[in-house]
């Protein structure tokens, strides 16, 4: 009979679609827990100009990629290995409440504004006006640390610093008006 002459094939393929399937849906379970269990941020640092005054800014955006939302309990900027807190700037410019959470929406993303003389007093403190890698941070309720580069930012301030150092050094090298006595 053929059935029991080829048993062993039959059970053969049998096996191997069960573990193609097997594998199908393990694959499966592991996009989808990953579209859902892992937060996934965005972090964009964009040189701009209001089109208006003509004045620089940086515009910073946070976005969540995933599908479920998160909530923040602290953003800032890293300059180099130093940490500038901006929880308490982002929240009074958006109005909101100190004890309020800032929570990030699935798919969705916050943002907000620093203008060139915010970044400087906030990054350029110490004397030796030196900028490391710029990144915008978050750190969820939870403790997790997402951060992304802004190297738009970093260089929105190294032309600003590079224009009045040039500046400065122009004032410096101009030589002092010579007054004639009268006699």
């Amino acid at each position: 009979m053929w059935l029991n002459d080829n048993a062993g094939v039959l059970m053969l393929i049998i096996g191997l679609l069960i573990l193609g399937a097997l594998g199908i849906s393990l694959w499966i379970l592991f996009s989808l827990r990953s579209q859902f269990c892992v937060q996934k941020l965005k972090f964009t640092g964009l040189y701009a100009t209001d089109r208006v005054t003509r004045t620089k800014y940086a515009s910073l955006t946070i976005g969540n990629k995933s599908v479920r939302e998160l909530a923040i309990k602290e953003v800032g900027i890293k300059n180099g290995g130093v940490a500038f807190d901006l929880t308490a700037l982002y929240r009074y410019k958006t109005e909101l409440d100190e004890r309020a959470h800032i929570v990030i929406e699935q798919r969705s993303s916050i943002d907000f504004s620093l203008s060139v003389d915010e970044l400087k007093s906030l990054l350029l403190d110490d004397k030796s006006g030196r900028l490391g890698t710029l990144r915008l941070y978050a750190v969820d309720l939870v403790g997790n640390l997402y951060q992304g580069r802004i190297a738009p930012v970093k260089k929105l301030l190294a032309d600003t610093l590079r224009v009045q150092n040039a500046a400065g050094e122009q004032k410096r090298t101009v030589p002092a008006p010579e007054h004639k006595s009268q006699s």
